[in-house]
């Protein structure tokens, strides 16, 4: 989460994370579930600068070419899937360009 620029958010469960990076790139991959209440302003506060991307139905994006203040990876692209009336899936890409 460090390198993504956030924190896992609270009441996260079932957490993977897997570094795919190799030796001239570092990317992370992430998948958690939490609740479903709230989740994209719940995501905004866990990964701050994020906005609405189109990444999928339900996602959130940062792009940092220029400026990485919040984290070492320049894109972060957060996709929520519902899973139920009660939680959500997230899977979070974080890597540089």
């Amino acid at each position: 989460m460090k390198f993504a620029g956030g924190r896992m958010p609270q009441q996260s469960t079932d957490k993977k994370c897997v570094n795919e990076g190799a030796w001239l790139g570092r990317t992370y991959s992430a998948e958690f579930t939490m609740p479903r209440d709230n989740v994209v302003a719940r995501l905004e506060e866990a990964f701050p600068g994020t906005g609405t991307g189109d990444c999928g139905p339900i996602c959130l994006v940062r792009y940092e070419e220029e400026r990485r203040s919040t984290g070492q990876a320049s894109v972060l692209e957060l996709d929520v899937r519902y899973e139920g009336q009660d939680t959500a899936r997230v899977k979070l890409q974080a890597y540089n360009t």
